[in-house]
This record gives structure tokens, sequence and C-alpha cells, in this order.
């Protein structure tokens, strides 16, 4: 067998067992975690009444899930909002007491940080709409995770329609709260040894059949 034909076979040995767990690695979030339930129609009309609501990662972004009782509508006069209480401080008033980060879907779409005294746009998030649900997705970097987090994080889910009106809360008192080990799914430099010691053991394991064959 040629030296070429080799390493076309090593290649393309690399990229199909290499290739699926990088896209993974990358763009695959880990099953949404169900985090608190609201009473169904407890808002009008239905496309802002929210009745579950999830939270996902892929390990650099974070994704919460509001499933509504029928397909969300985002627009300049309605939003989808989740607010978060991720250390001492935050707001002083408002839908949600302590929040320190928003992330709005429909009106002015991004993530917003409280600060002298209200909320400012700090970054842009993703907003896609799947069947019954909104799905808003921002970096985890922007919210200062892990080590600007605190222990126990808060989250309070809206709707609002006009803007600024409140049309449904959940929960409808209190928050929601995760442990601040639930957000990331894996330790960043793992892909980074695991990847290039599969690449090397695969390559060397080729290497040598080669080798026997020549």
């Amino acid at each position: 067998m040629s030296r070429k034909s080799q390493k076309a076979i090593v290649s393309l040995t690399l990229f199909l067992l290499l290739g699926p767990f990088s896209f993974n690695i990358v763009y695959a979030y880990i099953t949404p975690i169900l985090i608190g339930t609201d009473p169904k129609k407890d808002a009008t009309p239905a496309s802002v009444d929210i009745v579950k609501v999830y939270l996902t990662n892929n390990g650099t972004h974070f994704r919460f899930i509001l499933e509504c009782s029928t397909t969300p509508e985002p627009s300049g006069i309605r939003s989808y909002c989740v607010f978060l209480d991720t250390k001492a401080g935050g707001a002083t008033g408002g839908t949600y007491r302590g929040a320190d980060f928003l992330l709005m879907g429909g009106g002015l779409s991004g993530l917003y940080e409280w600060g002298a005294g209200g909320w400012r746009y700090k970054s842009s998030i993703e907003v896609n709409i799947v069947g019954n649900s909104i799905y808003l997705t921002a970096r985890l970097s922007d919210i200062g995770y892990p080590d600007n987090c605190q222990e126990m994080i808060g989250i309070v889910a809206a709707t609002f329609q006009p803007l600024g009106s409140l049309k449904d809360r959940a929960p409808n008192k209190g928050n929601y709260s995760v442990s601040h080990e639930v957000i990331p799914e894996l330790p960043w430099p793992t892909p980074l040894i695991f990847v290039p010691v599969v690449a090397a053991t695969v390559y060397y394991i080729s290497k040598r059949r080669f080798k026997k064959n020549e």
C-alpha cells in the first residue's frame, strides 16, 4: 500500500471517529432540565401563558426554554424574559427583586445587566421558536460564570404585553433555584486533552498496522 493511501485512510479514520465527538462538544446541548412549572391558563392570550421552564447548556452557552400553552409570538410589544439572581445586590424592585441579569426575547432582545438603578444592555442573545416553546440562549461568560456566580442561582420567567405590563410570572411567587454545579456540562479543558489523546492513539495503531503490511 502506498504512503499516500495510508495517509488517506488514517485521515478518514480520524474524521469518522473524532468528527462527531468534536461537533457535539461545540454544538450539542445536554438534555434540558425541568426547573419549574406554572399553572396553565393563568394568563391570556395563551401565547404568553408559561407552563414549564427548562435549562440546558453546551459548556460555553446556556439556554432557557419557556414552554407556553400555544406558540410564543415575540414582537416589538410582546416579550419573553428570564431573570437571574447570580450574586449579591441586583434589582431593587420590579418582577424579581435581587435579579442581576435579564434575558429578553422580543422587544429589544438581548442580555441585560442591572446597574445604576436600571437594566442596561450587555450583549446579544439567540432567540428561537420551536413548537410551543421559545429558546433564549446566551454565553456563560456574559453572566460571569463560574467565578462570579453564587452557589444557588435564582430564576424567574415572565412574559410582558405590552412591554412593561406583566402578563405571566413563573413561579407566581418566589423563584426557582438551581445549584451552581448544574450549569456546566463539561469542564472545557477536558476535550482539549481527550481529543488529542484519541487522535494520537488512532494514528499510532494505524501506523503500526501499515508498517506490518509493508
